[in-house]
């Protein structure tokens, strides 16, 4: 009877230790740079991305981190975001921007900004980005998705995002449309002051008159002054 209650006390007690062991803490993805595309969405464009996040933190000291994966060990993209950003020890004025497959061919945008960051963005504009990244991730174009919230993070930061966009500028110097102008009527004036001096009879200024002289083959035209009888070929 004695061992029977030792036996039981001894299951209590393994059953509470088993209770009481921490839980094993998921394994994180490691961060290689500012994308980490473990998920492979990105393809050709990879290249401009980077230097398109190279330039933000050159021109507005914001970094700018991307992760695309496929497994979430939360099975819930805040709680994710947070572990990563604490994992991979980011600073303040970053952009932890997070893709990721909760459920099959499901992706889902989380985005993590440091405080002091985020008190220079606008509420409504990060959640209208939200909002407008769901139609891409429904239709699986994570790759547009990406581009175009870091588009958005650089309109905010530059003070252009909602506005409408600039008109087209015309590079076009209009100094030489007036010096082509200028030379199209010059040339006019001149062909016009050419035809009209050359239906004035050089000996006595007289307007000629044209005339036509047929001959046995052919027949030729001339002009001719009424007043002195000048003449010559036209």
């Amino acid at each position: 009877m004695r061992a029977l209650a030792l036996t039981g006390v001894l299951g209590v007690l393994m059953a509470v230790g088993a209770l009481a062991q921490p839980e094993e803490a998921p394994v994180l993805p490691h961060q290689m740079g500012a994308i980490n595309d473990y998920a492979a969405v990105l393809g050709p464009g990879r290249a401009a991305l980077q230097t398109q996040l190279d330039q933000i933190k050159k021109s507005f000291d914001v970094q700018i981190v991307i992760l695309a994966t496929i497994y979430d060990p939360f099975d819930d993209p805040q709680r994710f975001a947070q572990s990563i950003w604490e994992s991979w020890r980011l600073p303040e004025r970053t952009a932890l921007l997070l893709f990721t497959k909760e459920q099959p061919e499901h992706w889902v945008f989380e985005l993590k900004l440091g405080e002091t960051l985020r008190t220079s963005l606008r509420t409504e504009h990060l959640e209208r980005l939200r909002q407008g990244l769901k139609a891409h991730l429904e239709r699986r174009r994570v790759q547009t998705a990406i581009e175009e919230s870091v588009a958005a993070l650089l309109a905010m930061l530059d003070g252009s995002y909602g506005q409408p966009p600039p008109a087209p500028r015309l590079d076009f110097d209009f100094a030489w449309l007036w010096v082509v102008l200028g030379v199209l009527l010059f040339s006019g004036l001149l062909l016009g002051a050419r035809a009209f001096f050359r239906t004035l009879c050089p000996r006595c200024g007289a307007r000629m008159r044209a005339y036509r002289r047929y001959g046995t083959r052919s027949a030729s035209s001339y002009r001719s002054c009424p007043r002195c009888g000048y003449a010559r070929g036209r």
